[in-house]
């Protein structure tokens, strides 16, 4: 059953999905620090500067639900995972796609408060400051990416199950310790759904024996269990990522996977790699019940912005399957994983006030 949200929300239809280019500045800084040019405590200064300050652009774009840019990680879900307990790196070589290397599973699994992220939040959540039309969105990786082969095979656990049990018990463990530190919005980030579209991927899966079905409803069961005691104040969203993927992964493998995520998931709202063009990026919508859909519509590798008309096309057809009034816009993914290669800071910020400019025009949204 969807949850009713008690506490009103910003409008949400123009997002993003949180990730900022690195200043180079702090890119220095952090290679200084590793050569221990300078101290750990200087490159948190400097890192708390660089998060002020992507925190003020964001406002100035016209944004209402405000991230810290990732900026203090290095790899969007190794940082978070290595701080749990149970959690090693590895040396082992990534799978093609994105498994998390360097990740292993050496002990059961557990979340404790002293978890550096949570420190993390709490200076964004103080640098957003008392304006109650702006909310702070941590971003986090989705329990599903421990749930490559590569990673959750360990003498460890006994089952698959298992597994699950304790990995949903992490989650829900960190969704209170970050609700405790005023956290009122969570977004998940989850490259696994789009790898089981992948018949590479899964022909590795199949070889250790588990069916990609039942991976598909384990998948499910393990985010919908971690998510089973959030409060009902906070909102939670599902990034199905796909933008290390090619044209290949198209749900060709006879899965519906999106449209399984998007039936199921007990979220309240999904940001998709939108693709108007396939048929595959439009089917799954009919399966959306009241959960909002962010479109993603904006390419963040490529710094020419969208003509407004084609933004707005795409918008009207997704319309077809789901509500206006649920519907939002944002950026395919991060800006952070561009790695600076076809983008400048000054053309991300344009991105983002294209798609603040495009949002109020559709839906009326004030200044």
């Amino acid at each position: 059953m969807q949850r009713t949200i008690k506490k009103p929300y910003p409008p949400f239809h123009a997002e993003h999905v949180g990730s900022f280019l690195r200043p180079q500045r702090l890119v220095q800084a952090r290679h200084d620090w590793r050569a221990g040019v300078i101290s750990r405590d200087r490159l948190t200064e400097i890192e708390n500067e660089e998060v002020l300050n992507v925190v003020a652009c964001q406002k100035a774009c016209g944004l209402t639900v405000i991230t810290d840019g990732e900026l203090r990680r290095d790899d969007w879900h190794v940082d978070f995972f290595e701080h749990l307990q149970g959690i090693g790196k590895s040396e082992a070589e990534p799978y093609e796609g994105g498994a998390p290397y360097r990740i292993c599973i050496n002990g059961r699994l557990d979340f404790e408060d002293t978890h550096p992220f949570l420190a993390h939040y709490r200076f964004l959540h103080q640098a957003i400051g008392d304006d109650p039309r702006m909310l702070a969105k941590q971003t986090l990786p989705s329990p599903n990416m421990l749930m490559y082969s590569c990673i959750r095979q360990s003498r460890f656990y006994s089952s698959l199950e298992a597994f699950s049990d304790d990995l949903a018990e992490v989650y829900r463990k960190a969704i209170r310790a970050f609700y405790q530190q005023g956290c009122r919005y969570l977004q998940l980030d989850d490259l696994f759904w789009h790898c089981l579209c992948d018949e590479n991927m899964l022909a590795r899966e199949s070889e250790s024996g588990i069916a990609p079905e039942k991976l598909l409803t384990l998948c499910t069961r393990t985010l919908n269990r971690a998510l089973e005691q959030r409060p009902d104040d906070m909102y939670i969203s599902l990034h199905l990522c796909r933008s290390r993927f090619s044209a290949r992964h198209g749900c060709n493998t006879g899965l519906d996977v999106l449209g399984y995520a998007m039936a199921n998931a007990n979220v309240d709202s999904l940001f998709l790699d939108y693709d108007d063009s396939r048929p595959a990026g439009l089917e799954p919508l009919r399966k959306v019940h009241r959960q909002k859909v962010v479109l993603g519509l904006v390419d963040p590798h490529d710094s020419e912005l969208e003509e407004p008309r084609s933004i707005k096309m795409a918008i009207n057809t997704a319309s077809l399957y789901v509500p206006l009034q649920q519907l939002a816009i944002s950026p395919k993914c991060g800006f952070g994983h561009v790695n600076g290669q076809n983008m400048t800071e000054e053309q991300q910020w344009d991105k983002l006030r294209h798609i603040v400019s495009i949002a109020r025009q559709v839906w009326t949204i004030p200044d």
